[in-house]
């Protein structure tokens, strides 16, 4: 996450104090225990996806105080769902969603409302996010990132409610749908994708000579460069194995569309997960919707290698389809290897970093901090005042009084720091798992995880097996960053963004060194609690709900836009449609059609993909106006078209309510 949380300590007493009006909302969770797990004489698999993009005037999260507030989206933002269950054992429900990460209290949240509905256990549900910086935020079970990580400060029940859910009905789809499966896991190599945008810190992991410094200090080689995938296919009513679903992981901030943004939208991982779902689907006949649940690693210190001044949507299109259609291509090369039978298995546990600090010889800060780097920004967010004070900018570590629990860190506001942010008000119970599917074994941490600090934390998983371990950032809940002791000591952004001292990593590398352990059959766990209760400070986001009192109806004819991007030349349309509280952005809104003889139109398809607000190039956006008659002014764009001679298109708004169809004057 890059963003101002802080400035100074001055600024964190105003942004507490002068946050509007909030009110404290408790919200009780009970751990139910689910549905018997029924024995069948093959795996057993089934998908789904739910639409998770919210109405307009939601804040966004990943740049802080520097993000926009979302009037409208880009690309939607999903939630993809697979369920996968052994022939004997229980199953486990993997949840991918494009958000700035996942939440514990959405967790248990959703492993309440299933419970009733599936054989899937709470210890068995894992939720990861692929940290896109243009989504909503303020869904956290923890009151500091709810007040720091977006550009407005407050708990969003509505919207932490409504994911819930969405969540919920997707994995109850996918339990309900599952089918004979069959699986496979592959991983390989992507350079040039990604970049270390903090290689001082990077190189500190190494006590190596000058020339092998230099060789390690190519920032497009000190990345993490190897994706994961499992592949998964499901047994169609013909008797045959056909494409279903695949689960993905690598390692890339979702920082390429830049913090002057007001849309929606999934980042890179948008394109890289529809271009292997496109892709599965125009080359098989299916019943279903292919599903790509692409995960995020260890991203911490990896940054997108978009083009020098290139951040922007085209850019974010141009690496994610690359990368997509390698994942396409490693899918397509495990078909050989598909197996019918596999091991699955879970393991969790939950942590009070209050009452438990310690594991094995590690021992961790009793008290989380927030450093004086963070206030600056990282490389693709900084702060363009704070990024050149010696004091706050990056690599300006505490030479003195070292010895502490926090080490080198530069403590953000002083002494002040304790007193206006309350040490209950940070995160500080972790829920730990460790989940494995053929040899794949996930290892999902609700923290933003550096490469190197990735590799210590799998180096207490069993030795010699032939397991591959990915760690999976932003799951499960969210907590900053962790980074090596190494990395901690050069105090960059995501050293002073990891909270509990320099020996969070080796804290954490205990934790799943016992987690893996107990995959394997070594060793209990303790069980996880029977309820949950979260108390934060609420407040509601967005227009205000409104009655409409009008029509809908076109304001103009569709026209060509002169966009600031020369390479999105696109068409735009407005017009009058019901409030923005009740526009239902998580439904299909826009479409392109085009017809040859201007009485028969069909919806537009080019090159596999489509030409309406669930592809890539329309975008719908709330102009922040409300007519007199309480309705409100919407603008479509069809980005990069493409007409044909002797064809003719329209814009066709899909109906609201009361609403009808809206189809717009033709483009020829």
């Amino acid at each position: 996450m890059k963003k101002s949380i802080l400035t100074a300590a001055l600024a964190l007493f105003i942004l507490w104090g002068c946050s509007p009006s909030q009110k404290l909302v408790r919200v009780d969770i009970q751990r139910k225990a689910p549905l018997k797990t029924v024995s069948t004489k093959t795996l057993m698999a089934g998908t789904a996806k739910a639409d998770i993009t919210p109405n307009p005037g939601k804040p966004l999260a990943g740049y802080s105080v520097m993000a926009g507030t979302g009037d409208g989206f880009r690309t939607r933002l999903y939630a993809r769902v697979v369920y996968i269950k052994p022939a004997k054992g229980q199953p486990v429900a993997i949840v991918q969603c494009d958000l700035l990460s996942g939440s514990r209290l959405v967790h248990h949240r959703v492993a309440e409302l299933i419970a009733p509905h599936t054989d899937v256990a709470a210890s068995h549900l894992m939720i990861a996010a692929t940290h896109t910086h243009s989504g909503p935020g303020n869904f956290f079970g923890s009151p500091f990132y709810n007040e720091f990580a977006s550009s407005a400060a407050g708990f969003d029940r509505e919207y932490c409610e409504f994911l819930s859910r969405s969540i919920a009905d997707a994995v109850i789809k996918a339990y309900r749908e599952r089918r004979p499966a069959r699986i496979a896991a592959g991983k390989v190599s992507l350079f040039n994708f990604t970049r270390n945008r903090s290689i001082e810190a990077y190189l500190a992991n190494f006590k190596e000579t000058k020339s092998k410094d230099k060789e390690r200090g190519d920032i497009h080689k000190a990345v993490n460069p190897w994706m994961y995938l499992l592949r998964v296919d499901l047994k169609d009513r013909d008797g045959r194995y056909k494409p279903a679903a695949a689960i993905s992981t690598f390692s890339i901030h979702s920082t390429v569309v830049s913090k002057h943004n007001d849309f929606y939208n999934a980042d890179v991982f948008a394109y890289i997960e529809r271009e292997l779902e496109w892709g599965l689907k125009a080359g098989n006949k299916v019943p279903w919707e292919i599903v790509h649940a692409a995960l995020n690693g260890t991203h911490g210190d990896n940054s997108p290698n978009y083009k020098k001044d290139g951040q922007g949507f085209s850019e974010a299109r141009r690496l994610g389809t690359l990368i997509g259609a390698e994942a396409l291509k490693l899918f397509n090369s495990l078909g050989k290897e598909l197996k019918s039978d596999a091991p699955v298995k879970a393991a969790a546990m939950e942590v009070d970093l209050y009452r438990h600090n310690s594991a094995g010889p590690v021992k961790i800060a009793d008290r989380p901090v927030v450093g004086a780097p963070v206030s600056a920004g990282a490389e693709d967010g900084s702060h363009p005042v704070f990024g050149w004070l010696p004091f706050f900018r990056e690599g300006s570590p505490r030479w003195f009084f070292t010895g502490g629990p926090q080490g080198h860190k530069r403590t953000l506001g002083g002494p002040g720091q304790y007193l206006i942010l309350p040490k209950e008000g940070f995160p500080h119970e972790i829920f730990f798992q460790a989940l494995r599917v053929d040899g794949m074994v996930f290892i999902p941490l609700p923290f933003e995880v550096t490469w190197q600090a990735g590799e210590r934390i799998k180096s207490g998983c069993p030795a010699g097996s032939s397991l591959q371990y990915a760690v999976i950032s932003c799951s499960n809940g969210y907590f900053g960053y962790t980074t090596t002791p190494e990395e901690y000591s050069k105090q960059h952004y995501e050293g002073g963004h990891t909270l509990y001292g320099p020996n969070s990593t080796l804290f954490l590398a205990e934790q799943v060194k016992t987690l893996t352990a107990a995959l394997g059959g070594r060793g209990s766990l303790p069980p996880l609690p029977d309820r949950w209760t979260f108390s934060l400070k609420a407040r509601p986001f967005g227009p205000a709900p409104l009655e409409p009192a009008g029509s809908r109806k076109s304001l103009g004819a569709p026209c060509l836009s002169r966009e600031k991007n020369p390479g999105e030349p696109c068409y735009v349309f407005r017009w009058q449609d019901v409030p923005p509280a009740v526009i239902d952005y998580h439904l299909p809104l826009v479409r392109i059609e085009a017809s040859r003889d201007g009485k028969t139109w069909t919806p537009l398809i080019k090159d596999g993909r489509p030409a309406d607000d669930t592809g890539y190039d329309v975008s719908v956006r709330f102009c922040d106006k409300i007519t007199k008659d309480r309705m409100g002014v919407y603008e479509a764009r069809w980005y990069n078209p493409s007409l044909q001679e002797g064809w003719a298109y329209r814009f066709t708004v899909l109906p609201r309510g009361k609403q009808g169809i809206l189809y717009s004057e033709t483009l020829k």
